[in-house]
C-alpha cells in the first residue's frame, strides 16, 4: 500500500461559507443592499440579510462546526453559536491553509454553502446579480490561498441564457476552476437533456469549465424534496420557516439520505442516456456529495436498457457507461467501503474517481480526512491509489 505521506491528496469538493461582508464589495448597482451578508444589532445579535430577507445568522453556524466540539455543534444545531464564532477556516484563506496542512490536503476545490440554493430564487434579476457578487469575491478570495485553493463559480440556473453569460464572464477569472449546477430542472419539469439546457452545455463545454452537479436538500426545484413530499416529515424539532414557504425543511437526515442519490441517478441517465454527452463531446461532469457506491449498479443498468430498448435512444451512438468513461467523474467520501470495488471496475475506474472532505460542514471528518481515505483504498495498486488522491481531481478540474 501506498502511504499515506506519499500521496498529494487533492480535494474536490470542499465548500466555503459565504463571508460575513465580503461579497459587498463586489455588489451589482442597485443590489447593495441586498447582496448576502451579516448585520449585527444593537443587542448583538446577527442577522443574515439575503435578497429581502431578514435571517437569524445563528441558525446558518452549524454549517461551519467541523472540527468542533460535540458542545459547540450542539450549540449551533440549537441556534446558540454565532456565525463569526464558526470555524475561521470557513471563510479565512489563511486560515484554511492551515487546515489543509494538518489533514496533509495539498489543494481544494471550493464550492459554496448557502448559494447553493442560488437555483430556487425566483427573482431571477436579484439571481444574477448575487451570482455576479459571490463569483468575483470567490476569485479574489482563492487568489489567497498561495495557489493551493480554487473556486466553482455559481450561476443563475433559473435563466438559461443569463446562466450562459455568466458561465462564460467568469471562465478567465483567476482562480476560478468550475461551475455548478444543481441536478434538478429549472425548466418546469424539463429533464436536462432538454434542448432548452443547451446553453449552458454549450457555455461549459466552450470555455472548458467543468460542472459540478451538486445536491441541495430543499423543495424549491423538481426533485426527490419536492416530487416525494420529504422536506417537511413533523418527525424533527428543527426549526422551519413559513408553512407555506416552497424551500423549507424540518429535517436533514430524510431530506439529504434521499433527495442527493435520487436527484444525481436521475440526472446522470439524462445526461448520459438522453444525449447530452452525445451531442457535448467536450463538456465534464462531475457528480458530487451522493456517495458513489451506486455508479456501478446504475451504469449496469443504463446499459442494459440500451441494449434492450435502444429505440428509445435512438440518439445515442455508445453505451451510456462509454459515456461515463469519456467525460465524466464521480466523488466518494473517503470512508466509502465500496471505494475499491469500483476503483477496480471497468465501468468506472480509479481515474474517474474523486473524493470529496465537505470541510467545514459538519459531517467532515476533521482531522484525519486523509488517513480515512487511505483506509478504504488499502488493496488497490499505487497507481490508483495516486489517481484517487489527486490525479483524478487534476485532470477533472485542470489544475
Amino acid at each position: 500500500m501506498t502511504t499515506a505521506t506519499a500521496l498529494r491528496f487533492i480535494d474536490s469538493d470542499g465548500h466555503v461559507l459565504e463571508h460575513p461582508n465580503g461579497m459587498l464589495d463586489f455588489a451589482p448597482k442597485g443590489f447593495e443592499d441586498r447582496i448576502w451578508h451579516i448585520e449585527t444589532d444593537g443587542d448583538g445579535r446577527e442577522w443574515c440579510i439575503y435578497d429581502r430577507q431578514r435571517l437569524p445568522a445563528n441558525a446558518l453556524a452549524l454549517a461551519g462546526t467541523a472540527g468542533m466540539s460535540l458542545e459547540d455543534r450542539q450549540r449551533a444545531q440549537r441556534g446558540e453559536l454565532r456565525y463569526t464564532e464558526i470555524r475561521p477556516a470557513a471563510y479565512d484563506a489563511t486560515a484554511r491553509l492551515a487546515d489543509l496542512d494538518t489533514d496533509h490536503i495539498a489543494q481544494s476545490v471550493l464550492y459554496p454553502t448557502m448559494l447553493l440554493g442560488i437555483a430556487g430564487l425566483h427573482d431571477v434579476d436579484f439571481a444574477e446579480a448575487q451570482c455576479r457578487a459571490y463569483n468575483d469575491w470567490l476569485s479574489a478570495h482563492v487568489q489567497e490561498g498561495a495557489g493551493r485553493i480554487f473556486g466553482v463559480a455559481i450561476v443563475p440556473q433559473q435563466d438559461v441564457e443569463r446562466a450562459a453569460a455568466e458561465i462564460r464572464r467568469v471562465a478567465g477569472k483567476p482562480g476560478i476552476v468550475g461551475v455548478m449546477l444543481r441536478p434538478n430542472p429549472t425548466e418546469g419539469w424539463k429533464p436536462m437533456n432538454h434542448e432548452a439546457y443547451d446553453p449552458l452545455w454549450r457555455a461549459a463545454s466552450d470555455t472548458g469549465l467543468p460542472v459540478g452537479l451538486h445536491p441541495f436538500l430543499v423543495p424549491d426545484l423538481p426533485g426527490a424534496c419536492s416530487g416525494l413530499r420529504i422536506a417537511r416529515l413533523g418527525t424533527s424539532s428543527m426549526p422551519t420557516g413559513d408553512a407555506g414557504a416552497d424551500s423549507g425543511i424540518d429535517n436533514v437526515y430524510f431530506t439529504q439520505a434521499i433527495s442527493n442519490p435520487f436527484d444525481m441517478m436521475n440526472t446522470m441517465a439524462f445526461l448520459l442516456a438522453g444525449g447530452v454527452c452525445e451531442r457535448f463531446a467536450d463538456l465534464k461532469i462531475v457528480f458530487l456529495e451522493a456517495n458513489g457506491g451506486w455508479i456501478v449498479p446504475w451504469l449496469e443498468r443504463l446499459d442494459h436498457h440500451y441494449e434492450i430498448f435502444s429505440w428509445d435512444v435512438p440518439w445515442l451512438k455508445r453505451a451510456p457507461s462509454d459515456y461515463f468513461r469519456r467525460q465524466c467523474w464521480i466523488s466518494f467520501d473517503p470512508d466509502e467501503s465500496t471505494l475499491a470495488f469500483t476503483a477496480n471496475s471497468p465501468f468506472v475506474g480509479a481515474d474517474r474517481i474523486v473524493w470529496a472532505s465537505d470541510y467545514p460542514h459538519p459531517d467532515a471528518k476533521f482531522p484525519g480526512v486523509t488517513e480515512e481515505l487511505s483506509e478504504a483504498m488499502n488493496g488497490l495498486s499505487a497507481e490508483q491509489q495516486a489517481q484517487i488522491a489527486g490525479g483524478s481531481c487534476r485532470a477533472l478540474y485542470g489544475i
